[in-house]
This record gives structure tokens, sequence and C-alpha cells, in this order.
């Protein structure tokens, strides 16, 4: 059996005292956080509780319901997001992030639009009073008279037929038939 020679100034590994493990509690703000959305609180403790070895990926994936496939997909999410917030010069690293104002500045401008268009909205209702959208009936219809009977070589004046109404058979064909009345016809 071979022994190992430490260096000088180097304590053997025996001698050595440890300390001990401490664990972090987790931060109260993340347990707490108000201004957090729940289902993303409650991803990050799930995906942070496997990274630190206090549960199992199986644990996990029980208590929160969700597939093994689903928390794999989380997890990569959630370091690929830790990972841009942590770069040196990104826009995230102070906190909160730009992003955020750009959106508070984009909400602040839309509300003011809605603001003005609403008001011209309720001046404008004010101004307009109420009334037809249209403004009248349309071109006249047609009427038929004994002139346009006598040109088309139909009935004269005193046989023509009511306004408003087709003409006849006997007036398109400019023949006549004979009339026939009662039982003796049928």
């Amino acid at each position: 059996m071979r022994m190992k020679r430490h260096k000088q100034g180097h304590e053997s590994p025996e001698r050595k005292v440890r300390k001990k493990h401490r664990t972090r509690p987790t931060p109260d703000w993340l347990e707490t956080g108000k201004e957090l959305n729940e289902v993303a609180q409650r991803r990050c403790l799930a995906i942070l509780s496997v990274l630190s070895g206090e549960k199992s990926v199986t644990e996990v994936v029980e208590e929160t319901k969700v597939s093994r496939q689903t928390y794999y997909h989380l997890e990569e999410r959630g370091l690929r997001g830790m990972l841009s917030a942590l770069l040196p010069g990104s826009e995230t690293e102070a906190g909160t992030g730009g992003a955020t104002e750009e959106l508070h500045e984009k909400l602040a401008t839309a509300e003011k639009g809605r603001r003005r268009l609403k008001r011209l909205l309720f001046l404008t209702r004010k101004v307009m009073k109420k009334g037809p959208i249209t403004a009248g009936p349309g071109r006249p219809k047609r009427r038929w008279s004994a002139r346009n009977s006598i040109r088309s070589g139909g009935k004269s004046s005193n046989e023509s037929s009511p306004p408003n109404s087709p003409p006849s058979s006997k007036e398109a064909d400019g023949r006549s038939s004979p009339v026939t009345s009662g039982a003796d016809g049928l």
C-alpha cells in the first residue's frame, strides 16, 4: 500500500475541521411577494427545490401535477431566463428591467389615447341629434300607367291594372283570351 505524501504547510484531511453545511432559507419576497404572479412563484419554488436537492423531480411532478416533460421544459426556460438576466451589461441587471418600463410607457400612452377618443365620442354624441341614418327611401318604384300599357300594345286606360302591380300574362303577350265565368269554365 502506498502512502500519500502531503506538502508542507497543508494539513492532512483527518485534521482539517470542516464547517457545517448551512442551508440557505428561501427568500421571503419569493414566498409572499404580492406583486409576483402566483403561477410563476410556484414554478420557481418547484425548480429551486429540485436544483437545491431538497426534492426529487418525481416528487415535484407529483405535487404540481405536471408531466415530467413539462417540468424539464419549465426548468430550462427558468435557467435560460436567469442566465440572460445575469449577463454582464444586460438590461435587467438592475432588477426590474427596461422592458417593464417600456411597457408602462406604452400603457400610459394607450390610456391617454383612449381617454381622448372617449371624450371625442361624448362630444360628437352631444352635438349630433338622434335621427334616421338613411337620407330617404331611395329610388321611387315604377308605376304602371295606362300610357305604358298603350305603348306596349296592351289595354286601354280604363282597363289598366292597379298601380304597383306587374302586368298580367295577358298584358305581357298583347293577346287576349276568351273570358270564362262561373262553373261553365271549369
